[in-house]
């Protein structure tokens, strides 16, 4: 039997964006952060769930390593302790992973290294009378009495710092019902800087690898680039895991430099057919094992979006129109086209839908008109998504900075 409250839970989303980083509050009136939330509006559920949850607030905590928090109005302030936590320099996600309980415990094994300052254990469910239990190597229970331990509960969920944590194999115990996160960070020595994928690029004699926007392309290997903050390690395995933590395939990465402070590794990658993260583990400078998860997700696509546009810069009072290129490799679809600017410049979008066949590609034409009065230095970020409306689910994006100038000297011929 389903119900509808007026008093709903605020559902909170702590996430990493193209903007920012931030705890975003659907049922807030205010916003933590920079991304805006969905319109609110209510919503049915039933007397065991934690409360409405919006789908787009879940898609942004699985997509960039957060976790939606459902809190009741009363706890929003207690959200702030994974703020507080998450915030602070040299933080590593250590695990990630979200399932679904079937009323089985799981137990969940997360290496925790010699050099490792803090931990904060972060628990999430979207039903009521899940109970999480925290072992630390030695055997012990992590309570609300251990020492060195902050420890906040939730209605929904749990939160649980610890410092100066024992080196070892920590145990998550989950048991309950319906659907959890569970979300391990660290603050060390030892983090991911950056991972992304990269193709050759550049001016001859100037070639070098660049970031490729959006998500790899599916049916064919990629380049993968990950830099780590290496000072405190003294090996390194790369591997890709699931969305529930665990191990899909081993990678073949080489380093490219001799800078442990920011050690680059570079490697082909065959792209699985889930959704991965990428994931080292290794011996810390003491010989314990560590392991770190770069928070973002990844997923092959058979669509692609590239721009090359033909000038550098906006100028005041001034339309320019961007050409994108949307290239289907896959099974014929009918795409969706969604266009954002930071600034507001968009002023057209021909067309908003795409009809492609297998190997086909597509112009869609933007518009960005600067408005007279606009100030020159500011910078207009242009995203552009297609997403796959009919036929088998796929979508990528690309992203295109433009800074605005007082006049077009910047600019390149057309």
């Amino acid at each position: 039997m389903k119900s509808t409250i007026s008093r709903r839970p605020t559902v909170c989303t702590w996430a990493r964006t193209l903007v920012g980083t931030g705890l975003l509050c659907a049922s807030a009136s205010s916003v933590f952060g920079q991304a805006q939330p969905s319109t609110n509006r209510s919503r049915t559920f039933g007397p065991d769930a934690c409360g409405p949850a919006d789908p787009a607030y879940i898609h942004t905590a699985n997509e960039t390593g957060g976790i939606p928090m459902f809190l009741q109005r009363s706890e929003a302030a207690k959200a702030f302790h994974l703020v507080r936590e998450s915030t602070r320099n040299n933080v590593g996600t250590v695990f990630w992973a979200t399932a679904t309980l079937d009323g089985k415990p799981q137990v969940i094994k997360i290496p925790v290294d010699s050099v490792t300052k803090r931990i904060t254990f972060t628990f999430s469910v979207d039903t009521k009378g899940n109970e999480l239990k925290v072992t630390q190597p030695s055997g012990g229970a992590i309570t609300e009495g251990s020492a060195s331990t902050e420890d906040t509960e939730l209605n929904c969920g749990r939160i649980l710092t610890v410092s100066s944590p024992e080196a070892g194999v920590w145990r998550a115990e989950i048991t309950g019902t319906g659907r959890y996160w569970v979300v391990a960070q660290a603050q060390s020595d030892i983090y991911f800087v950056s991972v992304e994928f990269v193709k050759k690029g550049g001016r001859p004699g100037h070639e070098g690898l660049f970031r490729i926007q959006g998500q790899p392309m599916a049916g064919t290997p990629a380049t993968l680039q990950a830099s780590l903050s290496a000072s405190a390690t003294k090996t390194t395995e790369f591997y890709l895991v699931t969305e529930r933590g665990e191990t899909i395939q081993r990678l073949e990465m080489r380093a490219v430099n001799s800078d442990r402070e920011f050690l680059e590794f570079v490697g082909s990658v065959d792209l699985p057919n889930v959704p991965f993260r990428v994931a080292v583990i290794g011996r810390d400078s003491n010989d314990k094992q560590y392991q770190r998860f770069f928070a973002n997700l990844f997923h092959a696509e058979s669509v692609e979006v590239s721009a090359k546009p033909d000038f550098d810069e906006l100028t005041v009072g001034s339309t320019e129109e961007v050409a994108f290129t949307v290239r289907n490799i896959g099974f014929p679809r009918t795409f969706k086209m969604t266009v954002t600017d930071t600034h507001k410049f968009l002023s057209k979008v021909e067309p908003k839908e795409l009809v492609l066949g297998a190997g086909e590609s597509g112009t869609v034409r933007v518009d960005l008109t600067v408005p007279a009065g606009t100030a020159a230095g500011v910078g207009d970020d242009l995203v552009i998504v297609a997403a796959s409306t009919a036929g088998p689910p796929t979508s990528n994006s690309t992203v295109v900075h433009f800074p605005v100038s007082s006049s077009g000297a910047g600019q390149n011929p057309h």
